[in-house]
């Protein structure tokens, strides 16, 4: 349990996790933010790839973090679940609620759907370009099941060693070879000891993606190439 009851009326949420990253070991894990009563909880966001997150406190990496404008009457239980690769899946989650009285200025949603998920914990295999070049684009979904008025990215590494380097992930839309970018360089910090933070920015990417398109993901590495995943969550 996060909050028990939810004192307003919220139109935006911040969520962060911290904690997951360990030396020489990989981390890649997913993230769950359901609402509910206790026992009849319904997932709200669904694996977030919250893996290799770094610390809340002194730490070469910090937390990740992700923003969703998404409506959550007041009232409303909030709770969290996980699953790792380790067999310890022990981190930190907190939530950030915005709202109150009033209309916000920009359009909230009331579900997210989630894509490129694998068997979890992994999501989409996103190949990385080396020393800043951009990688190939990777599908996270052939087809859209709902419209969508924004998306949120996910991002994650599945090695035991990462270099002290940064990722930056784009967003794309359309066919094959012809993919329009619609979000550019997510920045995502890595290092040593096997954690990373990010994104940077946080802001999600607002933009009216019809159900049936196809997404994809690419990112560059500032070093040498680390094993990454992409996953993409869409508003509606």
């Amino acid at each position: 349990q996060l909050i028990a009851s939810t004192s307003f009326d919220s139109y935006l949420m911040q969520i962060t996790a911290a904690d997951y990253g360990t030396s020489a070991t990989a981390s890649p894990g997913c993230l769950d933010i359901m609402v509910g009563g206790s026992g009849s909880e319904i997932a709200l966001i669904s694996n977030l790839l919250m893996g290799a997150c770094g610390g809340m406190g002194i730490q070469i990496r910090g937390p990740k973090h992700w923003l969703f404008p998404i409506y959550i009457p007041a009232g409303t239980r909030i709770s969290a679940r996980a699953a790792g690769l380790r067999l310890s899946t022990a981190f930190k989650v907190s939530v950030y609620l915005w709202g109150g009285k009033g209309y916000p200025p920009f359009k909230v949603g009331t579900q997210v759907d989630t894509y490129g998920i694998g068997t979890v914990p992994n999501g989409t295999t996103i190949t990385e370009g080396a020393s800043g070049a951009e990688g190939n684009w990777a599908q996270i979904t052939a087809s859209t099941t709902r419209d969508h008025f924004c998306i949120v990215p996910s991002y994650q590494y599945n090695d035991a060693t990462l270099l002290d380097a940064f990722a930056q992930a784009d967003v794309g839309i359309g066919a094959a070879a012809s993919e329009q970018q619609i979000g550019h360089s997510y920045n995502y910090s890595l290092g040593t000891i096997d954690c990373m933070d990010g994104p940077y920015p946080l802001l999600p990417i607002f933009k009216d993606v019809p159900s049936g398109t196809r997404l994809a993901m690419r990112a560059s590495c500032s070093s040498t190439t680390n094993t990454a995943d992409g996953a993409l969550h869409g508003v509606s």
